[in-house]
């Protein structure tokens, strides 16, 4: 599970490069801000306020699961309202911890109250739950701020929902503005230095970068759908130094199962590089000894049974992954 919040880019303004977008995945799902269930994901997520356009969550969750196992889905908080900021102002909705003036306008209790409310209905569900992190994309509606009073609003922010979620060390991605937003407005630049210092500020924390050149024409604040796709996959990547986790695809073996071939585990590409790999093969589910190189010759008292490979991917100060292959009948 992971929390989105922000506002409108988090909420989601990019639209399909094409006339349709991409089929649902079945493995994403949604506890939505205005019809509290747990169900599939739509496009746009169900958000605070009204989007049009797929949100950087989505894609996040798109490329997440590259990573992942056939058994492991994604469930969004869809919890970001456009045009929202750290304010004090009455009657307007803020991300300050604890001075709304309204509960219906305390942004962060809302997001939280729908994180623990998601976590039960996908328990009732019948799902194994995990919190693995947040993703906050905001700032352009601060832009009058200072680099060091924008800080620690959002320091107290990430305090405010580990406290509540009881996670001590929940990794927390800010995603960053908008190159040509920075540039036109006076003042981003401050919250865009920020941005790029919280994992100086706060353990557990990590900067996702957007890319030049990913909005609208005519609106240099929001992403286009290529903007939302690369910062998607710049919050995978922020999420595992976040977290201080390895990652990785799913390996497949290259070759023909048969006595007396060779097999090949194809691991791809592991981040956060340079990642140590180290290869264990099975034999239906049972660990072959001394088969621990890239390649397993294949011998007679495999036939018939299932062929699979774990890769194993360690880097200095970071938490070992593993992920296993496919598996492959060995045949006559």
């Amino acid at each position: 599970m992971f929390v989105a919040v922000g506002q409108s880019n988090m909420s989601g303004r990019g639209l399909p490069s094409g006339t349709t977008d991409k089929p649902a995945d079945a493995r994403i799902f949604q506890y939505g801000a205005k019809v509290r269930t747990f169900r599939q994901a739509t496009i746009p997520l169900d958000m605070l306020d009204t989007a049009r356009g797929i949100s950087p969550a989505t894609a996040f969750a798109r490329e997440y699961l590259r990573y992942q196992p056939a058994n492991v889905g994604v469930l969004i908080i869809p919890a970001a309202h456009g045009a929202t900021a750290f304010t004090n102002s009455v009657g307007a909705r803020t991300w300050n911890v604890g001075t709304a003036s309204a509960p219906e306008l305390d942004l962060p209790a809302l997001a939280l109250t729908q994180t623990r409310q998601g976590v039960a209905a996908a328990g009732a569900a019948g799902y194994a739950v995990g919190l693995k992190g947040i993703l906050w994309h905001q700032g352009e509606g601060n832009w009058w701020m200072s680099t060091a009073a924008y800080g620690a609003k959002l320091d107290q922010l990430i305090a405010y929902f580990r406290s509540g979620l009881a996670a001590p060390k929940l990794p927390f991605v800010v995603g960053g503005l908008a190159p040509e937003g920075i540039a036109a407005k006076l003042g981003l630049a401050n919250v865009d230095k920020s941005h790029r210092e919280t994992p100086a500020r706060v353990a557990s924390t990590a900067f996702a970068p957007s890319m030049a050149g990913g909005v609208y024409d005519n609106d240099p604040v929001h992403f286009s759908r290529t903007g939302v796709d690369f910062l998607g996959k710049m919050y995978v990547i922020g999420l595992a130094k976040a977290a201080k986790v390895t990652y990785g695809p799913i390996p497949k073996i290259s070759g023909t199962a048969k006595a007396e071939s060779t097999l090949t585990a194809l691991p791809s590409y592991w981040g956060l590089a340079p990642v140590t790999l180290s290869y264990q093969w099975y034999r239906s589910n049972i660990a072959i000894f001394g088969a621990t190189a890239a390649s397993y010759k294949v011998g007679s008292g495999d036939l018939g049974r299932t062929i699979t490979v774990k890769v194993t991917g360690s880097k200095s100060g970071y938490t070992s992954s593993s992920r296993t292959s496919a598996g492959t009948i060995v045949g006559k």
